[in-house]
C-alpha cells in the first residue's frame, strides 16, 4: 500500500512540474534556514551541558550595595568558597579560579607564546567541571605550584604534538612549568572559557593576601551542592554569615547561581569569567525567524494545494466510489506533501553543508559538517522536515477527503468558502511575517548605523593600541614613546592605563568632596600629558596634565558628569579625596573634560577620574599610537621592530581602536544579519508562493478574462482586476505588521542608552516595497494572460 502512495504521488509531483518546483525550492530554503537557525538555538539552550555535575553546581555572586546603588560581581573575596563550605553542611565541595595579570607568556625554543585565556586553578577543579582528556591525571594534575594543564591546541602550538607529559616550559626564565595534562579543546558552549590552567602558587605572597583578605576581590568561587539541597536555604542563612565575616555587612550579600542560567542570565554581573554573555531575547528571536520560515513555507504548500483541489476532484471521487476510506485519502496527500518535504530535506542536507562557513561568519559560532557532527545535524534537518511534510500537508489532506462525491462526479464540486477565506488568511499571515522582518531590517540597520556614527567625544580612527606587559617598559616607557613616534607615519603617541573603548576592566576607586563623610564610586583611567589632545578630546574648563610629573600627580581631571554628580559648581580647584585598597589622596581638579563615552553606546557614560600617568591607583598598560592610515604595514612594522628593542621576552599585542569598538555591537550586527537574511528568504518564499498561487486562480478564469477582453477590456484593466484581490491581502498584512514590528522594535532598542527613533517613513517603505514586489510577481502572470488571444482563452476547456 506504501508503495502505492508514494507511486501515486512521485506521478502527481511529475504531471505537475511548476506546482512541484515552486513547493521544492521554497521547503528546500525554509528547512535550509530554519535548520541553521535552530542549531544556533540548541547551542545557546546547551551552555555548560558537558559538566556532568552541572545540576548541582551554582557561581557564588556577591551584591554590592552602595550610595549610587545594587551592583553584582562574579568575583568575590578570596577566603569566601572556604568559610561557605565550612559554615553549610549544604556546600558538599568548592572550587575557585584566579587570574593574575593580564596574560601568561611561556618561552620554549628561543620562541615566546602569550595567552589571555589561561587560569590560576585549585587542585579539585577537574572534580568539579570534568573534561575529555588526552593525557594526564585529573585528580592531580594541578596539585603542585605551577604545574600546568593546557588544550590541544597549545600543545601543537608548543610541542607539535599532544604528547606533551613531563615536558617543562619558561616564563620570563624564573619558573619552570611542568606540563602535568592535556585535555581536549573546550566546546564553545561553555561559559568557562581558558586554554591553560596552572597550579595554584600557594607560596606566592600575592596569593597569600588575595586569598586571606575580606576587602580583596580576586577568586571566581563555583560551588558543589549536595543531593537534595536547596540554594534558598543557604541565601536565608547568609545575613549571619556576611555579618561575620565583614566589618560592613549592609553592604554585601550573596546569592547562588545555577550552572545552567549563567550564559542567559549574567548582563547585570561584572567581573565573571563569562565573556560570551547570552541574551535570551535573541535566542527567541532566531527561534521565531527559523518558525516564521518553516511557516511561510508550509503556507505556500497549503495554499496551492487547497487552491488545486478543483483540479483533482475527480480524483478523489472515482477513488471514493472505488471505495477508498478517507483515512486512506489523508494518507494519500499526506504522502504527497511528505515526499516533498523530504525531496526538500535531500537537497536542504547538501545546502547546509555548503552555507555552515557562511551562517558561521556571521554568527560567530564554530559549527561544523564532519563525520561527528553529519548524525546530529542530519537529525535535526529530518526532524524538521517530517514536520514541515505533515504540516503542510495536514489541512489539504483533510480538505480533500472530506469532498462529497456526488457533487465532484455531477461537476458541481467545491472546495467551500471556508478554504478560500484560508487561503487569505494565510496569505496575509505570509506577507505580515515578512513585512515585519523587513521592518526589524530596516530599523537594526539605522540603529547600528547611528552607534557608527554618533559622536564619542573622541577619535577612535587610526589609533593603534600596543599593550604593556612588561615590567621594564613601564619603566622605560619614556624612551619607547620617543621611538614608537620616530616614524614619518606616526603622528603622535601617548601612554595610558586603560583606553576608550576598553575590553578590559576600567578601574573604580572611592571618590568623595574634600571634607565629605559620603563616597562613591567613579571609575578612574590614568593619562599623560598627551592623551586628551591626541584622542582629540575637548576640555570645557581648567587644564590639561603639564608633562611635570611633580606637579601633575596632584592634580586629577574629571568628565562634565562627574561635575554633576559630585554637584560641583565651579569645579577648578576644588579637592577631592581618593581612596582604593587603602590607598588615600587629596588630588586638586586642574581641568574639566567634555564627556566622552570609555564604554559601548548600551551604556551611558558615568562620572570619570582622570588622574596622571604616575598614580597610585593604576599602572600605565598602553601606548597609543595616531597613524596615517595609507601606511599601516609601515608602522606596525616600526612598532613591531621598537616593541623587539625593549621586551624580548612577549611579542607585540596590538589592536586598532575602531575594530575593538565594532566588537562592542557584534551581538547586534549578529541579530542584524539574520534579520536581513530572514527577510529576504521570507519575501522571496512568500512571493514564489504568490506567484504560483497567482499563476493557478488566473487560470481558472482565462474565459472570463477573455469575454472581458472581447467586451472592450484592455491590458490595464486586467492587470487591476487581477491584482486587485491580492493587493488588498498586502495592504492588510501591512496594517497587521506595523504594529508588531514596532513593539518588538521599540523593546530591542530599550537595550541601548544611545539610539534611534523608529521613524514613520520605515514602515511606509517597507509597505511599499513589500506592495511593489508583490505587485511585480503577480503581473508577470497578469500580463501574460491579458496579452493572450481572447479567442485561444476562450476556445479552452
Amino acid at each position: 500500500m506504501l508503495k502505492n502512495y508514494i507511486k501515486i504521488a512521485f506521478r502527481n509531483l511529475w504531471k505537475n512540474k511548476t506546482y512541484s518546483v515552486i513547493n521544492i525550492v521554497g521547503l528546500t530554503l525554509g528547512i535550509t534556514c530554519s535548520s541553521m537557525l535552530f542549531m544556533l538555538v540548541i547551542d545557546e539552550f546547551s551552555y555548560d551541558s558537558m559538566y556532568d555535575q552541572k545540576d548541582r553546581l551554582y557561581r557564588l555572586i556577591e551584591i554590592n550595595t552602595s550610595p549610587e546603588g545594587e551592583r553584582e560581581f562574579g568575583m568575590v573575596p578570596g577566603p569566601t568558597g572556604k568559610a561557605l563550605s565550612d559554615d553549610y553542611e549544604e556546600i558538599e565541595d568548592y572550587t575557585q579560579l584566579y587570574k593574575f595579570g593580564g596574560q601568561i607568556v611561556f618561552q620554549h625554543n628561543e620562541e615566546a607564546y602569550e595567552e589571555r585565556d589561561y587560569y590560576f586553578a585549585e587542585p579539585n577543579f577537574f572534580e568539579l567541571f570534568n573534561l575529555e582528556w588526552i593525557a594526564g591525571d585529573p585528580a592531580t594534575a594541578l596539585e603542585k605550584p605551577f604545574a600546568v594543564v593546557i588544550n590541544e591546541e597549545w600543545a601543537m602550538k608548543l610541542f607539535g604534538t599532544t604528547d606533551a607529559l613531563g615536558k617543562t616550559l619558561q616564563s620570563g626564565g624564573e619558573t619552570d612549568f611542568l606540563v602535568t595534562g592535556v585535555i581536549k579543546d573546550l566546546p564553545q558552549n561553555s561559559h568557562i572559557q581558558y586554554k591553560i590552567l596552572v597550579g595554584i602558587p600557594t607560596g606566592m605572597e600575592f596569593y597569600k593576601q588575595i586569598s586571606t583578605s575580606w576587602d580583596r576581590y580576586g577568586a571566581y568561587t563555583y560551588l558543589l551542592l549536595n543531593e537534595n539541597a536547596q540554594p534558598e536555604s543557604i541565601h536565608q542563612k547568609m545575613e549571619g554569615f556576611v555579618a561575620s565575616h565583614f566589618e560592613k555587612p549592609e553592604e554585601h550579600d550573596f546569592y547562588l547561581q545555577a550552572l545552567p542560567d549563567i550564559h542567559f542570565n549574567s548582563a547585570s554581573i561584572e567581573y565573571g569569567v563569562d565573556t560570551n554573555k547570552g541574551e535570551i531575547t535573541y535566542v527567541y528571536i532566531f527561534m521565531a525567524i527559523g518558525i516564521f520560515m518553516l511557516l511561510i513555507a508550509c503556507i505556500n504548500y497549503m495554499n496551492l494545494a487547497t487552491a488545486k483541489a478543483l483540479d483533482r476532484g475527480k480524483e478523489v471521487g472515482i477513488r471514493k466510489v472505488s471505495g477508498a476510506f478517507q483515512h486512506q485519502l489523508v494518507t494519500q496527500f499526506l504522502s504527497e506533501s511528505t515526499l516533498m518535504a523530504f525531496i526538500a530535506f535531500i537537497l536542504s542536507f547538501f545546502l547546509v553543508d555548503l552555507l555552515l562557513p557562511i551562517f558561521n561568519s556571521f554568527t560567530d559560532k564554530n559549527f561544523v559538517f564532519n563525520l561527528d557532527t553529519v548524525g546530529t545535524i542530519f537529525l535535526l534537518i529530518l526532524g524538521v522536515t517530517v514536520v514541515v511534510g505533515l504540516l503542510s500537508g495536514s489541512y489539504p489532506a483533510i480538505l480533500m477527503s472530506r469532498l462529497k462525491t456526488t457533487y465532484i462526479l455531477k461537476g458541481a464540486m467545491q472546495t467551500g468558502k471556508g478554504s478560500v477565506a484560508l487561503r487569505k488568511v494565510l496569505v496575509s499571515t505570509q506577507f505580515t511575517l515578512s513585512i515585519v522582518m523587513i521592518i526589524a531590517t530596516l530599523v537594526a540597520y539605522r540603529q547600528l548605523q547611528y552607534i557608527q556614527d554618533v559622536p564619542l567625544g573622541f577619535e577612535n580612527e587610526q589609533m593603534l593600541i600596543v599593550d604593556i606587559n612588561n615590567g621594564e617598559v613601564r619603566q622605560r616607557f619614556e624612551t619607547i614613546k620617543a621611538e614608537y613616534a620616530n616614524s614619518p607615519y606616526v603622528e603622535g603617541v601617548a601612554v595610558s592605563s586603560r583606553v576608550p573603548g576598553e575590553w578590559k576592566s576600567i578601574q573604580e576607586i572611592y571618590t568623595k568632596n574634600f571634607g565629605s563623610a559620603d563616597s562613591m564610586k567613579m571609575n578612574y583611567i590614568g593619562f599623560d600629558e598627551d592623551m586628551i589632545d591626541l584622542y582629540k578630546m575637548e576640555l570645557t574648563a581648567g587644564a590639561n596634565f603639564t608633562g611635570n610629573k611633580s606637579v601633575d600627580s596632584l592634580h586629577i581631571i574629571i568628565n562634565e558628569t562627574a561635575v554633576q554628580t559630585l554637584g560641583l559648581e565651579d569645579p577648578i580647584g576644588k579637592y577631592l579625596e581618593l581612596s582604593d585598597d587603602g590607598t588615600r589622596q587629596q588630588l586638586q581638579i586642574a581641568g574639566v573634560v567634555k564627556d566622552f563615552n570609555f564604554q559601548s553606546l548600551h551604556n551611558e557614560v558615568g562620572p570619570m577620574i582622570l588622574g596622571f600617568r604616575s598614580n597610585p591607583f593604576q599602572s600605565i598598560d598602553y601606548f597609543s599610537l595616531k597613524f596615517n592610515s595609507e601606511h599601516t604595514e609601515e608602522v606596525l612594522a616600526h612598532a613591531d621592530k621598537v616593541h623587539k628593542m625593549f621586551d624580548t621576552f612577549s611579542s607585540m599585542e596590538y589592536h586598532f581602536l575602531d575594530e575593538q569598538w565594532a566588537a562592542f555591537y557584534k551581538e547586534d550586527r549578529r541579530v542584524s544579519n539574520v534579520f536581513a537574511i530572514g527577510g529576504g528568504v521570507t519575501i522571496f518564499i512568500a512571493c514564489l508562493g504568490l506567484f504560483g498561487l497567482a499563476s493557478f486562480i488566473i487560470q481558472q478564469r482565462t474565459k472570463e478574462i477573455g469575454i472581458r477582453k472581447v467586451l472592450g477590456a484592455n491590458v490595464t484593466n486586467i492587470v487591476g482586476l487581477l491584482s486587485k484581490d491580492f493587493l488588498k491581502l498586502i495592504l492588510i498584512s501591512i496594517l497587521i505588521a506595523v504594529p508588531i514590528a514596532w513593539y518588538a522594535m521599540e523593546s530591542w532598542l530599550q537595550d541601548f542608552a544611545y539610539r534611534i527613533d523608529v521613524s514613520w517613513w520605515i514602515f511606509a517603505l517597507s509597505g511599499f516595497v513589500v506592495l511593489a514586489i508583490a505587485f511585480f510577481t503577480i503581473s508577470i502572470q497578469s500580463l501574460k494572460v491579458a496579452f493572450t488571444n481572447p479567442v485561444d482563452s476562450l476556445k479552452r476547456e
